[in-house]
């Protein structure tokens, strides 16, 4: 299992994956962690779609496919 190593520290794209993370988990923690908390049925997926898809694209583009 070897994964490329890319050497983006202090890169724009690990500043805007960053960014992404931290959208994501402001959401995450709004919008999924209350209903969750509360007994509701949901399923953390129907949540922060679009910062979701934001994160992962930014985070396939400096890490790459993962082999897992």
């Amino acid at each position: 299992m070897n994964v490329e190593k890319k050497d983006l520290r202090g890169s724009e794209a690990r500043a805007a994956l960053k960014k992404a993370n931290e959208a994501y988990t402001t959401c995450i923690s709004k919008d999924f962690l209350n209903k969750f908390l509360s007994g509701a049925n949901v399923r953390v997926e129907e949540f922060c779609v679009n910062e979701r898809q934001e994160m992962e694209r930014l985070d396939n583009q400096i890490y790459g496919k993962l082999p897992f």
